[in-house]
């Protein structure tokens, strides 16, 4: 019986149930858990600096065999996602880097195991929450590292109920906002915009053509009332109906008139790769210079904000 089954039993559950579905989640990329483990730890060790850790060291940062990570990377430098090359440093040592079709994999997968994690976190407040702060220190305790550096205990801040959820009330004018959102999306969308200008797709087919590159595969009503649910794209039914027609009558989409789900074509995604290439470059400037940990931080907090934000929406609409 679970109920009477030891901590170390619970957490190879737990173990197991994580890599099931990350398994399943990454199926269409081709990734196994493994595969992923290893990928999204070079993109995190890596980020936009151009550093190349050597084997060891990410077997070191992964807690996987030296031997299995050889391995590993073996199959990921077949697939194309990255390279093996010897280290200037240490005639001894193999550096690893990942290719830009590995930089595009690794965002989109990090981006569905961070779907999978907020899923397999809700039932305890979700990530970020003194549950999963709680939870997370035990697991570091076991670990044997360090404590993180002090944050906030959300209980001895002041708080007021807003539906079902305890949310914080600053003392002071809060220091981000929504018009700070607003400001900041509004000039990355104008930087998006200067990017495709003189391609043959705007930044909002641009946007649908990543989307529909990344994401799970999706029916044509499914992309269609996706996309119409992304506010950023202001974009109603017949609008986005009107945009995915377009892409499909440029030859960039096929699948929209079939029961199969919409996928890119050939050129489609020759022209996403190129303008992603641009778009990863001017990126670099734009992200380049902050630490990873503070960016990982904001990317955590923009998620909750989204989720927040959709939650209250659909209370105040049944209000």
């Amino acid at each position: 019986m679970i109920e009477r089954a030891t901590t170390g039993f619970l957490l190879w559950r737990v173990t197991m149930k994580f890599r099931a579905g990350v398994d399943r989640v990454l199926a269409d990329l081709g990734l196994t858990h493994a595969q992923y483990s290893l990928l999204a730890s070079l993109r995190g060790m890596t980020g936009d600096s151009g550093a190349r850790p050597s084997q060891r060291e990410l077997a070191d940062h992964t807690g996987l065999e030296p031997i299995f990570v050889s391995k590993l990377a073996r199959a990921l430098e077949q697939a194309g996602l990255l390279t093996r090359a010897t280290s200037d440093r240490d005639s001894r040592a193999v550096e690893l880097a990942l290719t830009p079709q590995g930089v595009e994999t690794a965002t989109a997968a990090v981006e569905r195991v961070q779907g999978l994690h907020r899923e397999l976190l809700a039932p305890i407040g979700g990530p970020g929450g003194a549950t999963d702060h709680q939870l997370a220190d035990t697991l570091r305790t076991l670990l044997g590292a360090p404590p993180p550096a002090a944050r906030t205990d959300p209980e001895r801040e002041p708080s007021r109920q807003v539906g079902s959820r305890n949310m914080t009330t600053p003392a002071g004018p809060p220091p981000l906002t929504g018009q700070d959102l607003g400001e900041a999306e509004g000039a990355v969308h104008g930087l998006l915009e200067t990017i495709v200008a003189g391609t043959e797709v705007s930044a909002e087919e641009y946007v649908v053509l990543r989307v529909v590159t990344l994401r799970p595969p999706m029916t044509f009503p499914e992309l269609r009332a996706f996309l119409t649910s992304q506010r950023q794209l202001r974009r109603d039914e017949d609008q986005v109906d009107a945009l995915l027609r377009r892409l499909d009558g440029a030859g960039l989409l096929t699948g929209l008139d079939g029961a199969g789900p919409v996928s890119v074509t050939a050129r489609g995604a020759n022209l996403h790769a190129a303008v992603f290439a641009s778009v990863q470059r001017v990126g670099g400037q734009v992200f380049g210079g902050f630490d990873p940990a503070e960016l990982a931080v904001t990317k955590r907090v923009l998620a909750e904000v989204t989720r927040r934000a959709l939650r209250l929406r659909t209370e105040l609409a049944a209000a």
